[in-house]
């Protein structure tokens, strides 16, 4: 009887340590893969060419931009549509560099496109929010200034919405520009950039374009998102008690206005890569902190029930996200825990090593899956071809990923919400000075007890 009570402990155990991620991990990310390439819009093929184009107005936010605003620029006024039916819009956010320099200098050479500059040193959210009221036109898109649009992407997003009168609004597949990995000088971060690629192009070209199938994206990227003016103008605009900006008006505008929303999974916008691991760092935990707080705002479509669970994608997100989080925690130390209880080591190791070649496996698969929404993409799918080894790392990036997602997690309890978060080195610095405050401190109180004891 004892036998069978250890077995079945175990067996409980390995269940937990192995089963739970190959069905709630691997199997959902499979599953999800199968179903984006199955559901690969084949209107994307559609060159038709159309007579009437809609005046579209691009927002762009200038944060201290001079190293990418005129590669930015530069790919609008290289866009196949017409530039006399373009207008852009850039919102300077206190600025302290060459931007505005940038600016003139660029509405000189192109006279024939319209653009403005105006100023907001309120943030992002509010700089975006005066640029909805300066636009004109049928549609709007907003975009970063630190990344370029493909020449297609306007004519693709405005055919998307003509096609379809039903979508409110979508957001583009955002990608990281290649030519900026390529002259990464550290062979780390250059692998880190890679990854950061593949992870992209996972996110966009398999995870959002399932999620646009069912109605059900999640965050509609700051970095390409597109809308009907009308319907933009109906949303209480974009929230600033929150760095989640993007998510928040994605739940206005799906879960309050019921309005459709989608990929456009041929609309390309390509963006630097991360400047370093500080950059991760802080940008993970801000994305983290983000769905957090849109959760907070938004509990209807986030909690409920089990049978909920089924009919809720946001709670199935959250749950994936959030909740999943603390058993992965738990398993990671109890790895430790299982060598101090004599289990054999060579078990313990030949576990880990099959869920990894189990996560490579799915990395491969999104691997290929991208390929084929990369079509038409030719030089960025050759370049993720002359890579696809970066998939054997891939697991290795999401670890460490984890880790950043759960310091986000820890540390958005009890702080108040800001867009500039602490860095890794920031972060170490204040723990080393902690530390050595607390060594200090008991080091003082010791002398002052050997004082008081010699006086006595």
């Amino acid at each position: 009887m004892q036998m069978i009570n250890r077995i079945f402990n175990e067996l409980i155990f390995w269940i937990a340590w192995i089963v739970i991620p190959i069905v709630w991990e691997i199997g959902q990310g499979l599953l999800t893969a199968v179903a984006a390439l199955m559901s690969r819009n084949k209107e994307i093929d559609d060159n038709e060419e159309k007579v009437f184009f809609p005046y579209v107005t691009i927002l762009i936010p200038v944060y201290n931009s001079a190293k990418t605003l005129k590669i930015c620029l530069q790919s609008i006024v290289s866009q196949n549509y017409p530039l006399d039916k373009i207008g852009v819009v850039l919102i300077d956010n206190g600025s302290k560099d060459d931007s505005f320099e940038i600016f003139k200098n660029f509405q000189k050479e192109h006279p024939h496109i319209s653009i403005w500059w105006d100023s907001s040193r309120q943030g992002k959210s509010k700089a975006l929010n005066k640029g909805i009221f300066l636009s004109t036109g049928k549609y709007i898109i907003n975009i970063d200034s630190d990344g370029w649009l493909d020449k297609n992407a306007i004519r693709n997003v405005v055919f998307r919405f003509e096609r379809d009168n039903t979508i409110a609004c979508m957001t583009g597949v955002v990608l990281i520009d290649h030519h900026l990995i390529e002259q990464t000088d550290s062979k780390l971060l250059k692998l880190i950039r890679k990854c950061e690629l593949f992870e992209y192009m996972e996110s966009f070209l398999v995870t959002r374009k399932i999620q646009s199938v069912t109605n059900s994206l999640y965050t509609l990227s700051g970095a390409f998102s597109c809308f009907r003016t009308s319907i933009l103008l109906k949303t209480q605009m974009y929230n600033n008690i929150t760095v989640g900006e993007d998510t928040h008006m994605t739940f206005q505008i799906k879960d309050i206005l019921k309005k459709k929303m989608v990929l456009c999974e041929n609309a390309f916008f390509y963006a630097a890569p991360i400047e370093d691991f500080n950059k991760l760092y802080t940008q993970r935990q801000r994305w983290q902190r983000g769905e957090i707080e849109v959760a907070s705002l938004f509990t209807g479509s986030h909690l409920g029930s089990l049978r909920d669970f089924f009919k809720k994608p946001a709670m199935r997100i959250l749950v994936t996200d959030h909740t999943m989080t603390f058993p992965r925690f738990i398993w990671y130390f109890a790895m430790i825990y299982l060598y101090f209880i004599n289990y054999p080591l060579k078990l313990i190791i030949g576990a880990n090593l099959l869920l990894y070649v189990l996560y490579v496996f799915s990395s491969l698969i999104f691997f290929c899956v991208g390929r084929v929404f990369l079509r038409e993409q030719k030089e960025m799918r050759e370049y993720i071809c002359r890579n696809f080894m970066i998939c054997f790392l891939m697991p290795i990036y999401r670890f460490l990923v984890y880790w950043i997602r759960m310091a986000g997690i820890i540390n958005s309890i009890g702080t108040m919400s800001v867009w500039k978060s602490s860095s890794f080195s920031e972060e170490i610095h204040a723990f080393k000075n902690e530390m050595e405050e607390q060594y200090y401190s008991k080091l003082r109180f010791i002398k002052t007890i050997e004082r008081l004891i010699h006086h006595k």
